[in-house]
């Protein structure tokens, strides 16, 4: 499918009538104007510098921007940036004084964790073992793959079977939820007798990447005191937070929080969570994300908290993968941090009317998800598998794309405001499912 895409490249998006891409995860609106407002400042203010400056620059916490603008900042991150996170995710996210690491996107702080928390020889000379759930989002599985897998024993054309790799645990799911029962089972054969475990994490991505399904905060919770249980991580991908949009990541109403919190966040030792301003903010192309890592301590007789141990150690993987994100990138999501969340929550509004056209268009097909993030699944009629392709024309006359992310699903995604071209979208839908009538798969949209 890339390759189809490149070679039409020259009608990419800025033809009226040419390819529109739905095979990412992107928005159609653009930042926030206090993005570029922060941007331009950066810029103007380091117009009137004279001399130079090498290192770290001069801002450290007073965040004198457009001096230092072309160095490097701490590890950690610009500070201002982290101390307006920090801010955000006590409010937003009940996180309460967290360590906070800047990251070029949602996808380094991942690597980042996984980096710092997965051993290629444990305690007892295994590797140690990530659990995901199926679907899984693919970049999760190729970084593992790529650093921590250890022997894959299925090798084929089509790639890497996750299955097959020695450092991956591929989990169930009912329409997108996780199946509990099967973790516990998998953490009790895999923990050793003197009480750790092979499996030294598990990632999730809610509300979901590629399912579109949105976990209620009870699941949710038994996750987090399952893995607690074990001595297992928790990682949680909240890159897609804004995008709950039935809000089933939701406090009790009859709790005791004076102010609940828009998108709740564990603050416990064994939980780190993934943020992104990707999506909401629409800076996929700045390259920031950031994670969060509490900085408890639970044992009166330690000085240094779970979190704050993995947090020490994750700093020496960020300096060696990154040294640290662009500091340009961090002060345009300090600019965008202005706009709020209620001007995310507008821009995310604008999706409803394509979610109902797309729910609609596949409305005779058993659906997944549709309520979190931006994807829809059908489940496909049987006799197909992942061999289904389109053809160069067929492409060209759809005006759009799809591909499989595994062996049995098919993913479309839609990230479009405006009304004509989300009718388009329909009616490519009913095309594709033209195309794969026989196919025993679930067709994933973004909405």
């Amino acid at each position: 499918m890339k390759q189809i895409i490149s070679r039409h490249s020259s009608k990419w998006e800025s033809d009226p009538d040419g390819i529109y891409s739905l095979a990412q995860g992107v928005v159609h609106w653009r930042p926030p104007p206090s993005m570029y407002e922060a941007l331009a400042d950066a810029a103007n203010s380091n117009l009137d510098v004279g001399g130079t400056s090498g290192g770290f620059g001069t801002d450290g916490a007073t965040g004198d921007a457009g001096k230092v603008i072309h160095t490097y900042c701490p590890d950690e991150g610009y500070p201002p940036l982290l101390d307006a996170l920090r801010d955000k995710l006590e409010k937003e996210n009940g996180l309460r004084n967290p360590h906070v690491m800047v990251t070029s996107g949602a996808n380094q702080a991942f690597m980042n964790c996984v980096l710092t928390l997965l051993d290629e020889k444990d305690e007892m000379g295994n590797i140690s073992k990530c659990v995901v759930f199926e679907p899984y989002y693919f970049n999760h599985v190729m970084a593992i793959q790529m650093t921590r897998g250890g022997k894959s024993e299925s090798l084929s054309t089509d790639g890497i079977d996750a299955r097959s790799v020695e450092g991956l645990l591929v989990g169930p799911t009912n329409k997108g939820v996780p199946d509990l029962k099967w973790l516990r089972s998998q953490l009790e054969q895999n923990r050793y007798s003197n009480g750790a475990n092979s499996i030294r994490m598990v990632a999730l991505v809610n509300p979901g990447n590629p399912t579109g399904v949105a976990l209620p905060y009870a699941i949710l919770e038994d996750m987090k005191d399952l893995t607690k249980e074990f001595g297992v991580w928790l990682i949680m991908d909240n890159t897609y937070e804004h995008f709950d949009v039935t809000k089933k990541n939701s406090l009790p109403s009859n709790s005791a929080t004076n102010t609940l919190p828009d998108y709740p966040c564990f603050d416990q030792e064994h939980v780190i969570n993934i943020f992104s301003f990707s999506k909401g903010f629409a800076m996929a192309g700045f390259r920031v994300g950031y994670v969060a890592m509490s900085s408890k301590c639970s044992n009166d007789n330690e000085t240094k908290g779970r979190g704050t141990v993995a947090y020490e150690q994750m700093l020496k993987v960020q300096d060696t993968i990154a040294i640290c994100t662009s500091r340009l990138s961090q002060m345009a999501a300090l600019g965008a941090l202005e706009a709020g969340r209620s001007w995310v929550n507008e821009q995310v509004a604008t999706l409803h009317i394509g979610r109902e056209l797309i729910l609609d268009a596949m409305s005779s097909l058993d659906i997944i998800g549709g309520d979190g993030a931006m994807y829809v699944m059908g489940k496909l009629p049987d006799g197909i598998d992942d061999k289904v392709r389109i053809s160069d024309q067929q492409f060209r006359n759809s005006q759009g794309g799809f591909e499989f992310v595994t062996r049995t699903y098919l993913q479309i995604n839609l990230h479009y405001g405006h009304l004509p071209l989300l009718r388009r979208a329909s009616a490519f839908i009913t095309a594709i499912l033209a195309l794969t009538q026989h196919a025993p798969s679930y067709l994933p949209c973004k909405i």
